[in-house]
């Protein structure tokens, strides 16, 4: 409530000799106003002090007492009665009933004229209010300049706290002190919250800094906005093979590396097309978790979205295993193989590829070659033809003829006329160039595989 404690109040020379018989001295004041009739509360204010000779009160007990609860639903800050001279004392069935309504009493010597005490309590009133306003004009200022200098809000409020000495927090909710809501677009964005109460000054200016913190986090999530949508497209025009995305500022304002390499991942949301506004908030959620692990991974996040898809970079020393175990959400989640910044359009056509294995789970392109071909995929059978096409010929004419004699050597040995440990030699040179275990069930199976489709494609 504005104005000033009574107990100031009464250190004014006018009003130092007043007498308080009862009533919380902490009672703001907000004006000062004299009336002297038969039935006072029409022209009395909440925290107006009173000040009355008495002449019209009545004399009656039980009229005193009609009178007083009368005067108390008007709600005055302090009643001063000047005595003796129509009443030797404050009489008691008012001051009981002003007592009860928290209404502060005040005993004041006759001869204390009331224009004096108008005159200081309306100075002093003044001068407070015009405190208040240089107070909050210099507050107003300082909020303005935190504003134009585009602090971010955690800035903002350690300011806040500092010019007005008391901490300021901000919370979702309204919290315990003095909370007023910070407006953002239909509703409130959350609330500032001001430890223990607010005098006037401090009311005035948390509400104004509640419009500069809703300006601030407007201004930021139109930046994040904006910044997602640059995102956005760099990774689509990457993905369109578009090389006027690959300028070393470009690359480099995104966190990117032209020397390093960089899987694309995509996952699939289980969200029905076309998306509904339900649809719209999963999978913003859902982009926030990604951008959010990748940023605290250290890695600088970039995305885009497609319908019910979600894309992003993984950087080829990221294991994307890891990376769904983290995650921890029942999504297909797709891996390209690692490639350079200028080679992402066939990063895309490989995740596309995938797109068979619709299952819970992580997907990694090198790992998926013989169930892709299975499912029919045409790109496929050209590379299993490509495991064999580079191998030196000497060394793919073993690998056929140990496959066609079922994996034996000494068969395959005769098949070639040469000696088994010459056979066994060319093996060895074949496994280190392609990186694989010979000895590995699957890895025979896919070059059977390999072979059978080279010899169909040779014949």
């Amino acid at each position: 409530m504005p104005g000033l404690p009574l107990a100031e109040l009464l250190q004014l020379p006018s009003l130092a000799r007043a007498r308080l018989l009862a009533g919380d001295p902490g009672r703001r004041v907000s004006w000062v106003h004299v009336v002297d009739l038969p039935e006072p509360a029409p022209w009395v204010r909440p925290g107006q002090l009173v000040l009355t000779t008495g002449y019209a009160w009545p004399r009656e007990t039980s009229a005193l007492r009609r009178f007083a609860q009368e005067l108390a639903v008007a709600e005055p800050a302090a009643i001063a009665l000047a005595v003796p001279q129509f009443f030797e004392a404050f009489p008691e069935p008012v001051l009981s009933v002003l007592a009860q309504a928290g209404v502060a009493v005040l005993e004041l010597p006759w001869e204390i004229p009331f224009a004096q005490v108008s005159e200081e309590v309306l100075r002093r009133l003044l001068a407070q209010q015009l405190e208040v306003q240089k107070r909050a004009q210099t507050l107003h200022r300082a909020l303005m300049a935190a504003l134009l200098e585009r602090e971010d809000l955690a800035s903002f409020l350690a300011q806040l706290s500092r010019l007005m000495g008391k901490e300021v927090r901000w919370s979702e909710v309204p919290g315990e002190g003095f909370s007023v809501p910070v407006p953002l677009g239909r509703g409130p964005a959350g609330y500032l919250v001001l430890e223990g109460t607010a005098e006037e000054v401090e009311a005035r200016a948390l509400e104004n800094a509640a419009l500069v913190a809703g300006l601030i986090l407007a201004h930021e999530r139109a930046l994040a906005e904006r910044e997602a949508r640059l995102g956005y497209a760099f990774l689509d025009a990457l993905l369109e093979g578009r090389q006027e995305a690959l300028t070393l500022e470009r690359v480099r304002a995104f966190g990117l590396d032209l020397e390093k390499r960089y899987r694309l991942g995509v996952a699939h949301l289980p969200l029905s097309l076309p998306l509904s506004e339900r649809g719209f908030q999963e999978r913003e959620r859902a982009l926030g978790e990604v951008k959010d692990f990748l940023a605290a991974s250290g890695v600088r996040p970039v995305v885009s979205l497609s319908l019910n898809q979600l894309r992003f970079l993984l950087p080829e020393v990221f294991d994307p295993k890891a990376f769904f175990q983290s995650l921890g959400r029942p999504w297909p989640l797709h891996f390209s193989r690692p490639h350079p910044l200028d080679r992402l359009v066939q990063a895309l056509a490989e995740v596309e590829r995938l797109r068979v294995f619709a299952q819970e789970g992580v997907y990694l392109y090198e790992d998926h070659l013989v169930p892709r071909f299975l499912l029919g995929d045409p790109e496929s059978r050209q590379e299993l033809l490509d495991i064999l096409r580079p191998l030196p010929r000497r060394e793919r004419e073993a690998l056929l003829a140990w496959v066609w004699a079922g994996f034996r050597f000494q068969e395959a040995a005769r098949t070639l006329g040469v000696h088994p440990n010459t056979l066994r030699y060319r093996l060895k040179r074949l496994e280190e160039r392609l990186g694989l275990s010979l000895e590995d069930p699957d890895n025979r199976f896919l070059l059977e595989l390999a072979a059978r489709i080279w010899s169909l494609q040779t014949n």
